[in-house]
């Protein structure tokens, strides 16, 4: 694996880690060179992690609040 390759791989499962202690299940990764996003596959919560020069960071609904499925429901 590549340094930014690596990076990703490592930054993603701390991610589903993350969201998964809030009950979210996340689905596919998009990926770009320093950005990366994936939504939960139950209630549609998006995740975002950014590989900057210094130190990763990860944002989103995903890892603010718990999985409410109904809430994809209401979104639909």
């Amino acid at each position: 694996m590549t340094g930014t390759a690596e990076r990703h791989a490592t930054l993603q499962r701390i991610a589903v880690f993350s969201a998964g202690l809030r009950g979210h299940l996340l689905g596919e990764w998009r990926m770009a060179e320093d950005y990366g996003r994936a939504s939960c596959t139950r209630c549609g919560a998006e995740l975002r992690v950014y590989l900057p020069a210094l130190y990763p960071e990860m944002e989103g609904a995903a890892l603010e609040r718990l999985c409410d499925p109904k809430s994809a429901e209401r979104a639909a």
